[in-house]
């Protein structure tokens, strides 16, 4: 066999190998939901997902060292599923706080996940400063597009920290999150009435 049909069937394989990750990897995110649908994220375990999804222990255990890491997963799935509001060149109040509420109803829409997500959110440790990087990175992807370019970067990290902290109330139970939705749409008008544009 020749080394360039040597390297094609190692390129397959590996093909093959990130396909069957993708796919265990959804089995996983989606028994993770029914799992915190059912029980608390105390009670969850990476094995005992990958036995509800069907995926081999080692594999699960390969993807997701932690049921942390799972959580975090499908927080990230559910926010990147948002679309982005593209609709015109400069942001205006109606469409940032839109985008806004709807990213806060999608996910109000799974509770318990919300809730686990956020617990992990406020937690401590490696997994946790992941889940803040990543889920900051795509929450801020979402503002940004919003809010369209030439907005000051301050209004942008204002935001952040409004729908961050909304999320996070809404998610320990202190308020709902229709009303969290509520309060970003009143903190979006106080923030951006009369900012001016670069």
């Amino acid at each position: 066999m020749s080394s360039n049909d040597s390297s094609g069937v190692t390129e397959l394989e590996v093909r093959r190998r990130q396909r069957f990750n993708a796919e265990a990897s959804t089995k996983l995110i989606e028994a993770t939901v029914d799992m915190l649908r059912e029980s608390s994220l105390d009670a969850l375990a990476v094995s005992e997902v990958a036995a509800r999804a069907g995926v081999p222990p080692a594999t699960a255990e390969q993807l997701f060292s932690c049921t942390d890491e799972l959580v975090v997963e499908t927080c990230l799935r559910r926010i990147r599923g948002v679309a982005l509001s593209t609709a015109a060149t400069h942001g205006s109040l109606t469409r940032v706080a839109e985008q806004l509420s709807h990213m806060m109803l999608v996910v109000s829409e799974e509770p318990a996940i919300a809730s686990a997500c956020a617990a992990v959110f406020l937690d401590s440790g490696p997994t946790a400063d992941r889940a803040r990087e990543q889920i900051g990175l795509e929450i801020h992807r979402l503002i940004a597009s919003a809010v369209g370019p030439g907005s000051w970067p301050e209004v942008i990290a204002t935001l952040e920290l409004v729908f961050s902290g909304a999320l996070i109330q809404a998610a320990a139970g202190t308020m709902t999150f229709q009303r969290a939705a509520e309060r970003v749409e009143t903190a979006v008008d106080l923030i951006l009435e009369g900012v001016p544009r670069r």
